[in-house]
């Protein structure tokens, strides 16, 4: 028996020593090909082996999980808990001017303006949804969808975070951060001649609403002058509707910029009597049928009344309802020989809004223009059966 037992310890002892051995050279073969190869390489294998490696240490507390593209194409996305960093502090740097500035971003909410953003070749920075279904009605390009996990650009968060943030009182539950897009300055193809200046408007809804309605006009651009409200604020931006990524807009332009621009100039100015009748009224009583005073004398006419046609391309100049067209606004036109159009109004109003008149005056000069058109085309067809 003590030879059986002195032979089985002996025989252990060496298995022992030989499962060590081979660890050791297991464990040197590693640490050498730790040493040989590529930090870098290494630091990706590590990433893609772990996903929460490319979120920044202080954040990972926020994250619940990664989910990896499906088989039905829904893209890479990382799930936030209700406590993460991650989307308060994206939107405390979107949100501040100087850090909005610095990171050249922008804020867009909504389905609909997102995806106008995308499809004008805007690049996303970070994509914000409550619900699956949400990021589903919007069309992705294959990039989008095939970023991995650790470089993905989408986040589900919880509802009433992304309501917190929402400047809208109901959100859609999806906002977006985009880099600035780079305007073209190219014009649109078949635009009309129409060139709108605007002056002084501060009001972000109002600003919006003019672009909006100049882009359906179908217009060839737009310039804001210095001034102006910011053309990228989150309410000129909704107000827009997408007006941003379809029409040729110059910002924060100066009054000497415009030296060399050529047309018919208009100011939208209803610096008017009304068209009332006040010949039964007491001559002692002093009526007020003036907004204001202009500063320099130019001519004016009802908007009906002018041929828009004469010279193109046409530059109408719109004021904002506050502030009204600026002395250099009425400068340039009396440069350029340009007249006051006015909008004849009813029942003691005084003025429209600025996206209101723009409408009124450019639907009548592309009216005008297409009437052209038209009567081209018909004396070309009579030259050809004669």
């Amino acid at each position: 028996m003590k030879a059986i037992s002195s032979s089985f310890t002996v025989n252990f002892r060496r298995a022992v020593s030989n499962v060590t051995a081979i660890r050791a050279y297991a464990s040197d073969v590693k640490r050498l090909d730790v040493k040989d190869s590529d930090p870098q390489r290494l630091d990706k294998k590590r990433s893609n082996e772990d996903p929460l490696n490319s979120i920044k240490p202080h954040m990972r507390s926020g994250v619940l999980s990664v989910v990896e593209k499906d088989n039905s194409g829904f893209p890479s996305y990382i799930i936030l808990k209700e406590t993460s960093p991650l989307l308060s502090q994206a939107m405390i740097d979107i949100k501040n001017k100087k850090r909005r500035q610095q990171n050249s971003s922008i804020l867009l909410e909504g389905k609909r303006l997102i995806q106008d953003a995308l499809n004008a070749g805007v690049k996303p920075k970070q994509i914000f949804f409550s619900q699956k279904r949400v990021l589903e009605n919007i069309c992705l390009s294959e990039e989008l969808r095939d970023l991995p996990a650790t470089s993905t650009i989408f986040y589900k968060a919880p509802y009433k975070m992304i309501q917190l943030f929402s400047e809208t009182e109901t959100s859609q539950g999806i906002m977006g951060i985009f880099e600035m897009p780079t305007i073209d300055h190219r014009a649109r193809k078949n635009a009309f001649p129409i060139t709108v200046i605007c002056d002084n408007i501060r009001e972000p809804g109002n600003l919006g609403a003019v672009l909006r309605t100049v882009t359906a006009v179908g217009a060839s651009q737009v310039i804001l002058m210095k001034g102006c409200t910011n053309l990228w604020g989150d309410k000129v931006l909704r107000a827009g509707c997408g007006a941003h990524f379809r029409m040729k807009i110059i910002s924060d332009a100066s009054w000497n910029f415009l030296e060399n621009i050529k047309g018919q100039v208009c100011l939208a100015d209803n610096n008017y009597v009304s068209n009332s009748d006040y010949s039964n009224i007491d001559e002692d009583i002093n009526l007020n049928v003036f907004r204001k005073t202009a500063p320099i004398e130019l001519p004016i006419a009802p908007y009906y009344e002018i041929d828009y046609c004469k010279t193109t391309p046409l530059i109408l100049i719109i004021g904002g309802e506050t502030h009204g067209l600026s002395d250099e606004g009425y400068e340039f036109a009396k440069s350029r020989k340009g007249i006051r159009v006015n909008i004849p109004l009813e029942n003691g109003i005084e003025s429209l809004n600025s996206a209101t008149a723009v409408g009124i005056l450019c639907f009548e000069a592309k009216k005008q223009m297409l009437n052209l058109i038209k009567s081209g085309d018909e004396i070309d067809k009579i030259e050809q059966v004669y």
